[in-house]
């Protein structure tokens, strides 16, 4: 049995809480990090509109490997988030 999907919900408040800043463009989200001192160092990771509908939707399997390389956040870092 595999793990379960991230919702857009999960994934917003588990980047929020961490200072992660998080942009509308369209109806694409734009995740941002956070602000550590070195220019040109702030990685970002683009959603599509189709995985940012509401809180509910879930996201595509492609971003879950987008945040860990971008972030060095894993999927079940999100999950064990409340």
């Amino acid at each position: 049995m595999g793990q379960a999907r991230l919702k857009w919900g999960q994934v917003e408040k588990y980047f929020k809480n961490l200072g992660y800043e998080i942009h509308a463009d369209g109806g694409d989200k734009i995740i941002v990090a956070p602000k550590d001192g070195k220019p040109r160092s702030r990685q970002s990771v683009r959603i599509g509109h189709t995985s940012t509908k509401n809180a509910g939707t879930e996201i595509l399997k492609c971003y879950e490997s987008r945040f860990r390389h971008a972030f060095g956040v894993d999927p079940k870092d999100i999950h064990r988030s409340k």
